[in-house]
């Protein structure tokens, strides 16, 4: 249209395209304005996201040391569990030979060793399920005869010597 009045030499009224050239950079300008808005409110999600993953991170990071404090004192109790289980099957084997029941080897500190390492193995191996290492520590096959109450086996090879020991020599 304008093209035509320019040629026929008329006057062209520009207020019409002028409308529609503002609505049209209304338009550009809130289509950006919304652009701009989505990118603002994503950034705050991301933010967001990110302070409750730091939350969480805190959380499980004491929970973890909580493990460790845990794991740490469990395994001192166990060591001292262990060198009490030691000295007293010393102590029982003393006793033993002492009373005459020879071959006291049930309560042997070398024999109490081997089988409580079995066991201790034993108890710990669910931690790796069908693997053989934690860490540096490598365990025995998958399974175990030694997977048993350590109270209830330990009696049942001590009690014939003991048993013996405490009988006193056949009359």
């Amino acid at each position: 249209m304008q093209g035509i009045a320019l040629l026929d030499d008329q006057e062209f009224d520009h207020s019409p395209l002028d409308e529609v050239e503002k609505e049209l950079a209304a338009l550009d300008a809130a289509e950006g304005e919304a652009v701009r808005r989505q990118r603002e409110e994503a950034a705050r999600a991301e933010q967001e996201r990110l302070a409750n993953l730091r939350k969480t991170l805190a959380i499980v990071e004491e929970n973890r040391l909580d493990a460790v404090d845990r794991a740490e004192k469990a395994a001192r109790d166990l060591t001292d569990a262990l060198k009490e289980v030691r000295a007293r099957s010393a102590d029982g084997t003393q006793l033993l030979r002492a009373l005459g029941v020879h071959p006291a080897v049930q309560l042997d500190t070398y024999e109490s060793e081997f089988r409580l390492s079995l066991r201790l193995a034993a108890a710990i191996k669910p931690l790796v399920g069908l693997g053989r290492r934690f860490g540096q520590i490598t365990f025995p096959e998958a399974r175990s005869p030694y997977d048993k109450p350590w109270r209830a086996e330990e009696e049942a090879l001590a009690t014939p010597d003991i048993s013996r020991a405490l009988e006193g020599p056949a009359a």
